[in-house]
């Protein structure tokens, strides 16, 4: 039996830029995000930096297809890179992606490492009209 996909958002930035950049198939986890989220191998994570991020300022340059969970957290994933890069109007991107609007004074897009899951709607609305360059 195939197992349904779950979806998340995960997002780069701070000082993690050089070490850990989005294309280099890792995802560090300093506050126990994927541990909570659910998050398991095959999942697919829309990649958001941040606007400390250099290169691609509140931009989700592409999507990871996770291949494997860290113990010490934080996980691994295949990077698939849009053709295109989607930039991020976060008063457009909270109709097409409702699970992060702010709750209370809590606003995802200016931290620099969450891991957020969303539905699959959700997920097809951000990436509507967007190619993978596919490797």
């Amino acid at each position: 039996m195939v197992r349904k996909l779950n979806y998340f958002v995960a997002a780069f930035g701070g000082k993690r830029c050089k070490t850990q950049p989005v294309d280099g198939g890792v995802h560090f986890d300093y506050a126990n995000y994927t541990t909570k989220s659910g998050i398991t191998a095959g999942d697919v994570v829309l990649l958001y930096c941040c606007k400390n991020y250099p290169g691609h300022y509140s931009k989700f340059p592409g999507l990871g297809r996770v291949t494997s969970i860290k113990t010490e957290g934080g996980f691994n994933y295949q990077y698939l890179p849009f053709c295109q890069p989607i930039p991020v109007d976060w008063e457009t991107m909270k109709m097409n992606i409702p699970e992060l609007a702010p709750k209370g004074k809590r606003s995802w897009h200016l931290k620099c490492n969450f891991l957020h899951k969303i539905s699959s709607n959700s997920f097809r609305a951000a990436i509507a009209g967007r190619q993978v360059d596919w490797p």
